[in-house]
């Protein structure tokens, strides 16, 4: 059949109109005469499938040949995850050493790191997944919802164990990293799913590729941020003690968790004056950490210790960006909903 195809379209009675079908997609999809089919509106287009169509179960395999370091092969699954793959075979090279140990430091892994992924067959030398996520047990707003709330938390917590020195609260933090990521690498998937196939499109409530983009960004930065809350907390267990500078660079962090927190109630609400108000603050907040810069270069402290902040005032320097990326992001998935914009 040929890939486009001009057909009339017809009147039937006083307000239907009808259009046939090709014979040759009919007799490969397995339609027949009384058969349902499902009818999508996207993008001004009709798009028609049978009723009992599924989307395409991907396989992939990854054959290890050499001593890959664990993270290496991870990486590799992750990429898969994220394509939209369901079925996934890691074959090991039977003649490299502690086999079983790799086997069983990758499961670890994966279960730690990827939502809805399960240990389906595994032998001396292959292990074999299955992702069987579900959309409809956390839709696209509510993985969103969660993400956010786990890195703000993350960064409260992060500037909290920086100002008091708190080693344990700085564990804690970068152990919740594991969950953020675990998170976000949910979400893409499931926007990656959207754009292969348009009825899980629609299950997510988007309306076209160009807003499942723009929240791929959006998750990418919420991504972002909790890990440079992580470089914080990092920091704090390699370097932090109390002073003096610090209590002033944790005044300066605290008001950061608003600025995401309003970023993403832009996003909630779809609000374009509130994402322009967050927007204008970040650039206000980014020229103070660019004084507070200047003025830690210039203190009379160890050069470890103006090391340690200066690495503090970067990470929240780049958590502003993103947060100013999240606020803009809202504006361009508003754009691809309306076709009117009011700036007053």
């Amino acid at each position: 059949m040929a890939s486009v195809e001009r057909r009339k379209v017809q009147k039937t009675g006083s307000s239907s109109f009808i259009v046939t079908l090709p014979k040759e997609w009919i007799d490969s999809v397995g339609l027949k005469s009384g058969d349902y089919v499902y009818i999508y509106e996207h993008g001004g287009r009709l798009v028609i499938t049978p009723g009992t169509f599924e989307v395409a179960q991907l396989q992939a395999s990854i054959k290890v040949y050499s001593e890959a370091r664990i993270e290496e092969i991870f990486r590799s699954i992750v990429a898969y995850y994220l394509a939209g793959y369901t079925n996934l075979t890691i074959t090991f090279d039977p003649s490299l050493q502690n086999l079983a140990k790799k086997i069983s430091d990758l499961k670890n892994m994966v279960r730690i790191k990827l939502a809805g992924v399960e240990v389906v067959d595994e032998t001396y030398n292959t292990i074999s997944f299955k992702i069987l996520l579900d959309l409809k047990e956390l839709p696209l707003e509510s993985a969103l919802r969660r993400l956010h709330l786990i890195v703000s938390n993350m960064l409260k917590d992060s500037l909290t164990s920086y100002k008091n020195s708190d080693k344990s609260l700085a564990e804690a933090v970068i152990q919740r990293d594991d969950e953020a990521d675990r998170f976000h690498f949910m979400i893409i998937r499931e926007l990656s799913m959207a754009l292969l196939d348009v009825k899980v499109m629609h299950d997510l409530g988007l309306s076209s590729p160009v807003e499942a983009i723009n929240y791929r960004i959006i998750a990418r930065n919420l991504e972002r941020i909790a890990d440079h809350a992580t470089n914080i907390a990092k920091n704090v267990i390699k370097y932090g003690k109390p002073s003096a500078v610090g209590e002033e660079i944790y005044n300066l962090g605290m008001p950061l968790i608003d600025l995401l927190n309003n970023a993403m109630q832009s996003l909630y609400k779809l609000s374009r004056q509130d994402a322009e108000e967050v927007i204008q603050k970040t650039r206000e907040t980014v020229g103070r950490i660019d004084e507070t810069v200047s003025k830690v270069l210039v203190a009379d402290i160890p050069d470890q210790e103006k090391a340690f902040h200066i690495m503090v005032l970067d990470s929240l320097r780049r958590i502003t960006r993103y947060s100013n990326g999240i606020a803009e992001t809202s504006i361009n998935i508003k754009a691809s909903k309306t076709p009117s914009l009011d700036i007053k």
